[in-house]
């Protein structure tokens, strides 16, 4: 027997993030309805997490470090960008303050 999510190509989907293939894949192998806390599958003894198999275990963990990976990436970019309007900011004010000691003197 075949599990479907195992044989689906979840990589055609490019523009869906990380975190929606993680959530496809909770809803396809645990139902929509699964227990949550903090937004997280349940994990204990008897949870639907317990019962996954191994190829779904390996499966699910993948899935968690992309959606972390995705996460460190956007936080990189948003300190990138951070760190240019630093740069900016700060060049412009080292001019300004170039052009008011030009101007006393």
């Amino acid at each position: 027997m075949t599990d479907p999510i195992l044989s689906e190509d979840i990589d055609d989907k490019a523009d869906e993030s990380a975190t929606s293939k993680l959530r496809a894949f909770e809803d396809a192998v645990f139902g929509k309805d699964a227990p949550r806390i903090n937004g997280a599958v349940e994990r204990g003894i008897g949870s639907p997490y317990a019962r996954m198999t191994d190829h779904q275990k390996v499966h699910y963990a993948a899935l968690e470090r992309l959606v972390a990976a995705e996460k460190a990436v956007a936080d990189a970019s948003a300190a990138h960008a951070k760190a240019h309007a630093d740069h900016a900011a700060a060049e412009k004010a080292a001019l300004a303050a170039e052009e008011a000691a030009a101007e006393s003197e």
